[in-house]
């Protein structure tokens, strides 16, 4: 009876990932949940009231201490700059607070007050049409309590007061005017405690800017920022402790930002920790690059994922080794998508996951770099279910690891 024990033991030891590591993952865009990689102690670490399939939680990742998960959600995108932010919350459900336009609307209550009045004119042509032409806009102010909706047709002017709008300082506190995901801002006005401000008249015309947000939260190897990506895949990043009411633009590139960088990874390591690898899909193929932080595009290019321009990846990962990367690409024929891998040393490409009519999607590699969760569907459907399973970084049988659940992270 003994040896069964140690026998059974060896095998847990061999074929499953360490019971004490975490998954974070989400479940209907409206809780964030943990779960050990052998399938156990499946909790719900976060959710909001607000947070809905639509307009919910997008996306996360682990600290690399283990120590935070950052992640994107749209359930505050009625009172902010963004379409969506950043947060962080602590792994035992503690220390929740908002990374990008902060600070969380919680913490107002420690800012003395002011009064701000915005006048708003719609300058969009009766004989043009976009998105501004629908006259219809929820309006914010960077500090307000409440957000307030206007109806605001083609040639009309009205204005707003917001009261009780938290000073966070000598720094102008943005104004933003939206309609579905398209958002209409300007740098907005300086609070003053006690007193009434004007802000600079409001001009809406076009079709505004459409997912200005934060999505995909990469953390650095210190743990001193996170960078993310807007809805056109412009790469941004914040300080985790940002100074409440500042809107931070640290861009990763001098210049341009390549077009197509919506999959990129910081290095894992130390002495990785300033590189970059990131996809770029305008120039005659779409590839995967490298470059040291805050350089020019374009840096070395590593390996071309499509011979066809304006392809995009599912995901891009260091190994946490920094001896290579894992990226999730489809097929030409879009009938299925797999993980692959790249050496540095070898400049190889190797195949490790093996589906056929059946997608890859985003994934996350374990410390120990010998295991991947990744996401697993039957389509590309916006309303596919999704399920994680866990493979070998050396290939072989998947194993179903939770059902309806995305956007994993491996502590």
């Amino acid at each position: 009876m003994q040896l069964r024990y140690i026998f059974v033991f060896l095998l847990l030891t061999i074929f499953t990932p360490s019971a004490y590591a975490q998954i974070a993952y989400i479940r209907d865009g409206t809780e964030i949940r943990l779960i050990n990689p052998d399938g156990t102690n499946d909790r719900r670490l976060w959710t909001h009231p607000d947070a809905q399939k639509a307009l919910g939680i997008d996306s996360l990742a682990w600290r690399p201490d283990g120590k935070e998960i950052a992640f994107s959600s749209k359930h505050a995108a009625a009172a902010s700059l963004y379409d969506a932010d950043l947060y962080l919350i602590k792994p035992d459900g503690s220390g929740f607070r908002k990374l990008t336009n902060a600070p969380e609307a919680a913490e107002f209550a420690r800012f003395p007050k002011g009064v701000v009045s915005v006048t708003l004119r719609n300058d969009q042509p009766f004989y043009k049409q976009s998105q501004a032409s629908s006259g219809v806009f929820i309006v914010y102010v960077a500090g307000a309590a409440e957000p307030q909706q206007i109806t605001l047709p083609p040639g009309a002017t009205k204005t707003l007061v917001f009261n009780d709008v938290a000073d966070f300082g000598k720094t102008a506190q943005a104004v933003v005017a939206i309609w579905g995901n398209y958002r209409w801002f300007t740098p907005g006005v300086d609070v003053r405690a006690g007193t009434t401000v004007k802000a600079p008249v409001f001009s809406i015309t076009g079709d505004g800017i459409e997912y200005f947000g934060a999505y995909r939260p990469i953390w650095r190897q210190d743990g001193s920022r996170v960078s993310y990506r807007n809805g056109t895949c412009t790469l941004n990043s914040v300080p985790i402790n940002p100074t409440p009411g500042e809107y931070v633009y640290n861009p990763l590139f001098d210049g341009k930002n390549p077009l197509g960088t919506c999959t990129w990874d910081w290095g894992p390591t130390p002495s990785t920790a300033n590189q970059l690898i990131y996809t770029e899909n305008a120039s005659s193929d779409s590839a995967v690059f490298r470059i040291t932080e805050g350089g020019k595009h374009p840096g070395e290019k590593l390996t071309a994922f499509s011979d066809i321009q304006y392809q995009l990846l599912f995901d891009l990962r260091w190994l946490p080794d920094a001896s290579g990367f894992l990226f999730s690409n489809q097929t030409l024929m879009r009938d299925s998508a797999n993980i692959f891998r790249y050496d540095f040393s070898t400049h190889r490409v190797t195949q490790i996951t093996h589906l056929q009519n059946e997608f890859t999607g985003s994934f996350s590699i374990s410390p120990d770099g010998e295991w991947i969760v990744f996401e697993r569907s039957k389509s590309l459907d916006d309303d596919r279910a999704i399920d994680l399973w866990i493979v070998k970084m050396s290939g072989g049988n998947p194993r179903l690891l939770v059902r309806n659940a995305f956007a994993p992270s491996w502590r």
